[in-house]
């Protein structure tokens, strides 16, 4: 029997060539899009899933009332090292580190590297695959150090270097050697030890460590910047900690810091997902949503040129039925065509795969393996898209067809009753209900990532250099150095400016001080802060609303401030009589500040978080570095880098020449938004292709089962535009109840995906009015092109015709 239904279904395609390909075209499309969101989608949900006892993992993150208190993905150093002894019922493990960046040396290679200082039970309790080492104890001693795979062969070009000795370089510029006590294979991005954005390939001990002056940060209780995991015990969940840590807290920190801050476990498993308000997860969605309906519609194709062809196919079924066919075996063969179809769509879809698979990872900038490699959950997931598009594709013309009735379908008739009628009109309403909403969606996402790249921030990003500032010596013979570089490479012809800093706008800086006027009330203001030169305003062009940037005639003046404005709102002060005004701080009495000048608000984040209150040091107040940014002004970028290149080795011999321009950086904060933006509009391409395809498809049959009507109406006096017009209206009608139906349903997503931005575009009624004006001049195109024959033909022939 199944043999039967290969031979009848291959027979139909062929003599139905036109309508078989464009079956096929569209669900290829649909399923070759499926298939690299799910791919993309699966690799997203995998990340941490290798991890040992993965549902019992978490991370202590921070909630604090007042956010310039510190950072929601740190706390406190000794937090988990004190859950663990104090609680050992309660938790099984614990891990932290502090995530640094320094110089790391092996003989003369010197590269920047990000480095974890932390605990030596990582590889223990996430169950990190070894390569070389011991598995159960990766740390011989305090003096020794793992790395990954990646970095060995940086430094020694091979991976087995198992007693090498490479060194860490200090905030006091001192080397710290250790010796390579174990290799680890490389991990995965955002895993446990990449929570704070950045890949990590050297792991050290954090006790015994010297790399800060104040000693081994994780013991003490006065700074929230170490990020802590546990490892709870089976059957324990966070809500079992409230109390514990509660009391923990209670215990160890003072009053103002228990009353600001909530310390709650939240699962490593899907941490990535959620993390910055859940960009990644809703990304995700509306990767899927539009997946869905891209093949939603591809489907929408197949059943109605299906139905719309079946007057082809009336007699078989007539006959069929004659020769005692039941309903459920002519609904086994059209569910049988179907998936035959479907098949061959998805040979087709693979191939699209492999050819286009480059061009989505540059979108997603990711990597997306080939087919023969699919592991078991894709080829499953490819498997029952594949069975799932074919039954869906197939049920419902399989219904309408084998419903025929029997006499009728012998002599060649088909019912042509208003509900069927309906259903397919109702069909094309959602067809291009689901395309114009992803068409909203896509001119909705490009204007708010247009208008991130054009709204005015507050600096001039353009030909602005950001090196790494190396070597890190926080002090003031380090401090002297950096600020000596900076002047000799003022001394390049393309270097207009240059500045040195502990930040730049990439981030909200991390650090806060708490601030009031010396001659106000006794309201105290936390403000973020950071340090930087006489410089920075210029070099980034920040405008100053009055005073300087520290560049009063007479030099360097301790214990100057530099405000925004909203700083100087929250101070009760104003932009005029804020310079020269003095400032304390309560929780150091006896220090008191003034204010060298105000500096206009500029966006130090991205758009998706509010201005706050910021404060500049001086960086030789503040004693601490990172960044040496130059604004450059030539039309030769290459040549100016080399130049950059050339004094910086002269100046600092052994430490890496680390850059990037601060426009890549800015980019580098929208990455989602820039990804989304390519993907839907790429979907939008890929809706109008398949809705495309199908209007050709039905406006085939459309005029091949109207060709009398059509002949007729010409005999009676219809010109041919009349015709088209007859035909226009038909398929706009359609379009616009579509619109209808997704306005409203792209409004709603479109403003709950902009909730998440504190500066955003308002949505207005351009987007939807492009869309349905759009789709509506393609179909009335596509329709004129296909018509305009027919209706021109002479009516004579048409009335002839059988």
């Amino acid at each position: 029997m199944f043999r039967n239904y290969l031979k009848t279904a291959l027979r139909h395609f062929v003599r139905h060539k036109f309508f078989s390909v464009i079956n096929v075209l569209c669900l290829a499309i649909g399923i070759a899009f499926s298939l690299i969101i799910g791919v993309y989608v699966f690799n997203q949900f995998s990340i941490n899933k290798s991890l040992k006892n993965l549902n019992n993992q978490y991370i202590l993150k921070s909630d604090w009332k007042v956010k310039e208190m510190g950072l929601d993905v740190t706390t406190f150093g000794p937090l988990a090292k004190i859950l663990k002894e104090e609680y050992p019922s309660l938790v099984e493990n614990y891990y932290r580190y502090d995530p640094v960046t320094n110089v790391v040396s092996a003989g003369d290679k010197h590269f920047k590297e990000n480095i974890a200082i932390g605990d030596t039970t990582f590889i223990s309790m996430y169950g990190f695959p070894v390569l070389y080492g011991n598995k159960q104890h990766a740390f011989a001693d305090n003096n020794s150090a793992v790395i990954t795979g990646t970095m060995a062969q940086k430094l020694f070009g091979k991976t087995n270097v198992i007693g090498k000795v490479i060194s860490v370089l200090s905030l006091n510029n001192e080397e710290q050697y250790y010796k390579v006590s174990a290799v680890v294979k490389d991990i995965p991005f955002n895993s446990v030890t990449n929570l704070v954005g950045d890949t990590y390939n050297v792991f050290v001990p954090t006790t015994g460590n010297r790399y800060f002056s104040i000693g081994d940060p994780a013991e003490g209780w006065s700074s929230p910047f170490e990020v802590s995991m546990i490892e709870l015990k089976p059957g324990i969940t966070p809500k079992d900690l409230d109390i514990p840590l509660k009391q923990t807290l209670a215990k160890y920190t003072p009053g103002n810091v228990q009353d600001n801050l909530t310390i709650y476990p939240a699962l490593i498993r899907d941490y990535y997902l959620k993390d910055h308000n859940g960009a990644v997860m809703r990304m995700l969605v509306t990767l899927l949503l539009a997946a869905i309906f891209i093949l939603l519609m591809a489907i929408i194709n197949f059943v109605n040129i299906n139905i719309g062809a079946s007057a082809y196919r009336l007699k078989e079924i007539g006959l069929r039925k004659v020769f005692g066919s039941k309903k459920k075996q002519l609904m086994l063969q059209f569910i049988a065509e179907a998936l035959l179809l479907a098949i061959i769509a998805a040979i087709i879809a693979i191939i699209l795969y492999e050819a286009l698979r480059p061009v989505f990872g540059q979108i997603f900038n990711t990597s997306f393996e080939s087919v023969f490699r699919f592991n078991a959950t894709i080829i499953v997931y490819l498997i029952a898209l594949i069975v799932i598009t074919g039954f869906v594709a197939g049920i419902y013309p399989a219904f309408v067809l084998s419903s025929l009735n029997t006499v009728k379908a012998v002599k060649g008739k088909i019912n042509t009753a208003k509900g069927r009628l309906t259903v397919r009109k109702g069909m094309l309403v959602i067809q291009f209900a689901l395309a114009l909403i992803v068409f909203i969606s896509a001119v909705t996402i490009s204007k708010q990532v247009a208008y991130i790249f054009l709204k005015d921030i507050g600096y001039n990003k353009e030909q602005l250099m950001v090196i790494t500032a190396f070597p890190k010596q926080w002090d003031a013979a380090g401090i002297n150095r950096m600020m000596n570089i900076r002047n000799a490479m003022l001394g390049i012809s393309s270097v207009k400016s240059a500045s040195v800093s502990f930040e730049i706008p990439d981030r909200q800086p991390p650090n806060s001080i708490d601030l009031q006027p010396v001659n106000g009330d006794d309201k105290t203001v936390l403000v973020t802060s950071f340090g930087a030169d006489e410089n920075y305003a210029g070099t980034f062009a920040l405008k100053l609303l009055n005073g300087t940037c520290f560049a009063q005639s007479g030099g360097f003046i301790p214990n100057q401030l530099v405000l925004n404005e909203s700083a100087v709102k929250a101070l009760g002060l104003t932009v005029q009589s804020a310079v020269n005004a003095q400032l304390k701080m309560p929780s150091s009495p006896g220090t008191v500040f003034t204010i060298a000048g105000v500096i206009k608000d500029y966006n130090y984040s991205s758009l998706q978080d509010h201005i706050a209150p910021v404060a500049l040091f001086n960086v030789k107040d503040a004693q601490s570095y990172r960044y040496l940014s130059l604004k450059l002004n030539t039309p030769n970028m290459d040549a100016a880098v080399k130049q950059v290149r050339k004094k910086w080795k002269e100046l600092s011999p052994n430490s890496p020449f680390e850059f990037t321009f601060m426009d890549q950086k800015f980019q580098s904060l929208y990455k989602t938004e820039l990804q989304l933006k390519k993907a839907s509009c790429t979907a939008t391409i890929l809706a109008l292709i398949i809705i495309l395809l199908g209007i050709a498809g039905l406006m085939s049959l459309i005029m091949q089962r109207r060709v009398k009507e059509i002949g007729i109406r010409k005999v009676l006096g219809s010109s041919a535009g009349n015709i088209l017009l007859l035909f226009i209206k038909e398929f706009l009608g359609v379009i616009l109840i579509g619109g209808a139906i997704a306005c409203p349903v792209a409004y709603l997503i479109m403003q709950n995906w902009l909730r998440e931005y504190a500066y955003r575009i308002n949505i207005t009624a351009l987007p939807f009015v492009i869309a349905i004006v759009c789709l509506g001049l393609i179909t009335t195109l596509l329709i004129c092109a296909q018509t305009i024959k027919t209706a021109m033909a002479n009516p004579v022939a048409a009335l002839r015709s059988e």
